[in-house]
C-alpha cells in the first residue's frame, strides 16, 4: 500500500537512519567514507549525543517534545520505531546543504511537498516504461536519494532496494536504478547490456553526453573505450535539475535538450519559480526560458561547480587553505576535462615544505571532491598584466 504523505514507515525509516547515521559518525570520527552502520558498534557518550543531535535535526523530533527519549533507547531498532512512530507528527524532513560548498545550511522540506513531487516524477517517467522496482545505489539521507529512492517507491506503493554494496545487485526488467553520474560513467564502461525495459535516473551533476549515449547503447567513437559486445541499453536515462535547497525542479531524457518543469513547479519571472503551494523560490542558476514550461541553465550565482557529483565551491576550499597558518594565500580553480577536480596554487607564509605538511595533514580528512588533487607552489599569485588572478599550468 502506498505510504506519506505524512510520515515513514518503519523499512523505510530504517534504512534511512542507517544512511544518516553512517553519515554522522563518518564526519564525527574525521573518516572520508561513511562507515558499514553496525547497530551494535561501540560508541562512546559523545558520539551517542552527535548522532542523537543529527536525528533530531534531520528528522525533526522536536516537534514531538519527545527528542531526549533517543538518549534513553539503546537498541537501534527503538531508534527505529520511536522516530518511525515520530515522523507521523512532524512537518517533514530537514535536509542539508553540502559543507564542501560552505557553511552546511538545513532545508525543510514538508511531507506534502515530498509527496507532491514523488507524484510528479512518477508521472514523468512511466510515461517511457514502467516501474516494478527502484533500485537506489546512493545515500538515502540526502534529498535526491531520499526522494527516488524512498519517497518515490513509498508513495506510489513501489518495491525498492536500497544499495550500500559497492556494486549494484542483479537488475531486472521493469527497474528504475538511481544513482550518480561517477557510478554512471562506470557502468557505461563496464555494463555491455541492460534488461528490457529498465530505466535510470541521474542528479547532482550534468551527466557527460558520451556516457548518456553509451548508456542508452547508442554508437560512439572508438576512443571512448566501451564494451566491445554491447547488445542493448537502458529504456530511457532521466535527467533532474534542483537542489537541496529547491527539490527536483526540472527534467530532461536528451543532454542536448532543454529541461521542463515538473508538474508542481511554474515559472514565475526570469530568476525566479512557484510551487504548486504557493511559495517564491529563486532558482540557484542562470537560465534561458525558451517558454514557460521549458528552460537551458548557465552558471551557478554563487560559483558552486560540481566535483563527481558533488557541489562544491572554490573559493570555500581556498579559505579553508588558507585557515592553515603555513599558508598566506593561495587560489583553487577547477582542473580541465570531462570529468574535473580540483587544483591550488599556494603562496607559503614561509617554507614550502611546511605548507605541503600542513596541507597534506589538513586535507586527508576532507572529503575526496573537495580536496585538490594537484598543488603548484610560488612566491605570489598569478596573476595577468592588469592584475586579475590567471589560471596556471597543474
Amino acid at each position: 500500500m502506498p505510504h506519506m504523505p505524512h510520515g515513514l514507515p518503519e523499512a523505510a525509516c530504517g534504512d534511512v537512519l542507517r544512511s544518516l547515521l553512517g553519515a554522522a559518525l563518518s564526519a564525527h570520527r574525521g573518516t572520508e567514507a561513511p562507515p558499514a552502520w553496525d547497530a551494535s558498534a561501540p560508541l562512546d557518550s559523545l558520539e551517542r549525543l552527535h548522532l542523537a543531535a543529527s536525528v533530531n535535526t534531520f528528522f525533526r523530533l522536536h516537534e514531538t517534545g519527545s527528542e531526549d527519549r533517543l538518549l534513553m533507547l539503546r537498541d537501534f531498532d527503538d531508534w527505529v520505531a520511536f522516530v518511525a512512530e515520530a515522523t507521523s507528527s512532524t512537518s517533514g524532513l530537514a535536509f542539508q546543504t553540502s559543507g564542501s560548498t560552505g557553511a552546511p545550511t538545513s532545508h525543510v522540506h514538508p511531507w506534502a511537498h515530498l509527496a507532491t513531487e514523488a507524484e510528479a516524477l512518477h508521472q514523468r517517467l512511466t510515461k517511457v516504461a514502467p516501474i516494478e522496482r527502484v533500485v537506489a545505489w546512493l545515500p538515502l539521507h540526502h534529498l535526491y536519494g531520499f526522494m527516488l529512492g524512498v519517497a518515490l517507491p513509498e508513495r506510489m506503493g513501489l518495491h525498492r532496494v536500497w544499495v550500500q554494496t559497492a556494486a549494484p545487485p542483479r537488475l531486472h526488467a521493469g527497474d528504475l536504478l538511481v544513482t550518480v553520474p561517477p557510478r554512471w560513467d562506470y557502468l557505461a564502461r563496464t555494463r555491455p547490456d541492460w534488461p528490457t525495459p529498465m530505466l535510470g535516473v541521474s542528479s547532482t551533476a550534468t551527466l557527460a553526453p558520451a556516457t548518456h549515449a553509451a548508456l542508452l547503447g547508442q554508437d560512439l567513437p572508438e576512443d571512448q573505450n566501451l564494451p566491445e559486445d554491447r547488445t542493448g541499453g537502458l529504456t530511457g536515462l532521466l535527467d533532474i535539475y534542483g537542489s537541496t535547497e529547491t527539490g527536483g525542479i526540472a527534467t530532461r531524457w536528451q543532454p542536448e535538450a532543454p529541461y521542463t518543469l515538473l508538474a508542481h513547479w511554474q515559472r514565475h519571472d526570469a530568476t525566479q519559480l512557484r510551487h504548486s503551494s504557493g511559495a517564491i523560490v529563486p532558482l540557484l542558476d542562470h537560465t534561458a526560458w525558451l517558454d514557460e514550461r521549458r528552460l537551458t541553465l548557465g552558471e551557478r550565482y554563487d560559483a558552486v561547480i560540481s566535483i563527481g557529483g558533488v557541489n562544491v565551491n572554490p573559493t570555500h576550499v581556498a579559505q579553508r587553505l588558507e585557515a592553515l597558518a603555513s599558508v598566506a594565500t593561495c587560489a583553487v580553480r577547477p582542473t580541465s576535462g570531462a570529468a574535473p577536480r580540483l587544483k591550488a596554487f599556494v603562496v607559503p607564509a614561509a617554507s614550502e615544505a611546511e605548507a605541503a605538511a600542513d596541507i597534506a595533514r589538513a586535507t586527508a580528512q576532507w572529503p575526496a571532491a573537495e580536496r585538490p588533487v594537484s598543488i603548484t607552489y610560488g612566491a605570489a599569485l598569478p596573476r595577468t598584466a592588469l592584475g586579475k588572478l590567471s589560471d596556471w599550468s597543474a
